[in-house]
């Protein structure tokens, strides 16, 4: 007997009307689900979810954190000394194109009070100069900024160096031609 009654129950949740309510029902409990699963952010890519917290911040009156910032210059030198690290090589320095913030005059004067602007400004214009003197007085220039401790024996080792870069990076444009 209570099989008979628990198939009429069945059947009665069959009809029309009662089908109805159910799926209505189920409808209800899964946008509930999807509303209280969905993100409380900002939605975007992550760029966007960045400015979103920044502005917000602002607007409560908070100190902004600065995001870390990679060079794209830093970035590829990363991956490129990665990859051949893996492979068991070592960059060499001879050929040039290595990013002017791993040459070894880049180096030098960053280890010397050289700001990175300043290092990076002194490299990328050292193949447009003309003369041996005029990457003299570029680096005399550089000794004399705030900042710098450059001994008489390591400011004419900055220059050696910065002559053998300019060489280097002379030998490369004239080969390109």
């Amino acid at each position: 007997m209570q099989i008979d009654e628990i198939i009429q129950n069945i059947a009665l949740l069959l009809e029309p009307p009662a089908i109805y309510f159910v799926a209505i029902l189920v409808i209800l409990i899964v946008i509930g689900a999807a509303i209280r699963k969905r993100p409380k952010g900002p939605a975007g890519p992550p760029i966007i979810k960045r400015m979103s917290k920044m502005m917000s911040r602002i607007e409560k009156g908070k100190p902004i954190k600065d995001a870390p910032v990679k060079s794209r210059q830093d970035i590829v030198t990363e991956r490129f000394e990665e990859k051949m690290h893996a492979v068991g090589l070592e960059p060499s320095t001879d050929s040039g194109h290595i990013p002017t913030s791993r040459t070894p005059l880049a180096k030098y004067l960053l280890d010397h009070g050289v700001t990175e602007s300043t290092t990076d400004a002194i490299v990328s214009e050292l193949g447009g100069l003309e003369s041996k003197e005029a990457v003299k007085e570029i680096l005399d220039a550089a000794a004399e900024s705030e900042g710098v401790s450059f001994t008489s024996v390591e400011l004419d080792m900055a220059k050696q160096l910065a002559l053998e870069e300019w060489l280097r990076s002379r030998r490369r444009t004239s080969s390109e031609e």
